[in-house]
């Protein structure tokens, strides 16, 4: 049985590991969402305010920090998107872009992390945890917009995906006026009622 003076260093020990992981995710997905993956983990380490013997007995390498880091975003941001749904189907999938475009003008470098995370990208854990958690979010959103009625059907949730990412790109470099213009354009392009015959997709290489 460990005694009570035993107990006491060792859980004081325990809560200054997990404190200090925290902070140390923290700095990392801070900075990721300031500049991108391409981050130095010495100044993740700066940041966190603990030195980088702590870092790197936390995280052996900079891909499992990354890692970590990106897992702790992506999962804050599907759940604040799954939290604030209202059950109306286009509400939601409006609200749902202009939030995500909010973030992305908030910390630009979480647009290159989502962007690396769609499918065809060669990825790490947490990129494919990123498809695992807002993919998901995406494909409900579509569903009950298509459900509803008012989603054209042949829109999927892959072209939603990728309408984010270029309307990410304009988002950071306008003011907010501006993007929210060309969102409300984009989202009145996905209307059923403004439907026009899409274009067939793209023929794999080498197709005949």
């Amino acid at each position: 049985m460990t005694s009570p003076s035993a107990a006491g260093p060792a859980a004081a020990t325990r809560s200054d590991a997990a404190r200090n992981r925290g902070r140390l995710l923290d700095a990392a997905a801070g900075l990721i969402a300031e500049r991108g993956s391409d981050v130095d983990v010495r100044e993740i380490a700066r940041r966190a305010e603990v030195g980088m013997g702590t870092l790197y007995r936390h995280f052996p390498t900079k891909e499992a920090l990354l890692d970590a880091a990106l897992e702790h975003v992506f999962t804050s941001w599907a759940d604040a998107a799954s939290a604030a749904l209202t059950g109306r189907p286009w509400s939601d999938l409006g609200g749902f872009l202009g939030d995500a475009l909010r973030r992305q003008t908030a910390s630009p470098g979480l647009l290159d992390a989502y962007c690396q995370a769609l499918p065809g990208q060669a990825g790490s854990t947490a990129r494919q945890y990123c498809r695992q958690q807002v993919g998901p979010l995406i494909a409900e959103l579509v569903r009950a917009a298509h459900e509803s009625g008012e989603l054209r059907p042949d829109i999927t949730a892959e072209d939603v995906s990728l309408l984010l990412v270029a309307l990410g790109r304009i988002a950071p470099v306008v003011p907010e006026p501006a993007w929210r213009r060309i969102l409300h354009v984009s989202l009145d392009g996905l209307r059923s009622s403004a439907a026009t015959p899409m274009p067939a997709p793209a023929r794999p290489p080498g197709d005949a």
